[in-house]
């Protein structure tokens, strides 16, 4: 059972911070530590407003969320590694080889669905990439 889960996006300022708060949420009371970072992050920056109204608008919210970018010490502390899209696992298996095997899709358990990037687009975008994520969450919950 993994211990330490790391998700991924590309600016860890949407789809990797929802997913964060998201399944934080879902996992709550389970020994689970969850963070997520960034392929290309400008480190520092918040959350984006519409993932936090989309959270807000569910109940959750993301608003501490620091923008970080991944390196590989931050993949090595991870027992199991999500990613939104496919160009993303092969970046960081270009990182980290040896993550192999503990690195996937976070849609997985939807035939290895991608989670679209709503960054720059409307609120509706944002809705439709939290739901997918909701979905895709929900099937790595028996794996907790």
């Amino acid at each position: 059972m993994p211990t330490h889960v790391l998700i991924v996006c590309t600016g860890n300022i949407c789809r990797s911070p929802m997913a964060e708060v998201v399944l934080r949420h879902q996992l709550q009371g389970r020994a689970v530590s969850i963070e997520s970072a960034g392929l290309v992050a400008m480190s520092g920056n918040p959350i984006d407003p519409l993932a936090e109204a989309v959270l807000s608008a569910h109940g959750l919210s993301g608003r501490l969320h620091v923008a970080r970018q991944i390196n590989p010490a931050i993949i090595a502390a991870a027992d199991l590694v999500l990613a939104m899209e496919k160009r993303h696992l092969s970046a960081l298996h270009a990182l980290s080889p040896s993550m192999r095997g503990r690195a996937f899709l976070l849609g997985k358990w939807q035939g290895d669905a991608e989670i679209m990037d709503p960054y720059g687009r409307e609120r509706p975008a944002f809705e439709r990439a939290y739901e997918s994520m909701q979905a895709a969450l929900s099937g790595w919950n028996t794996h907790f």
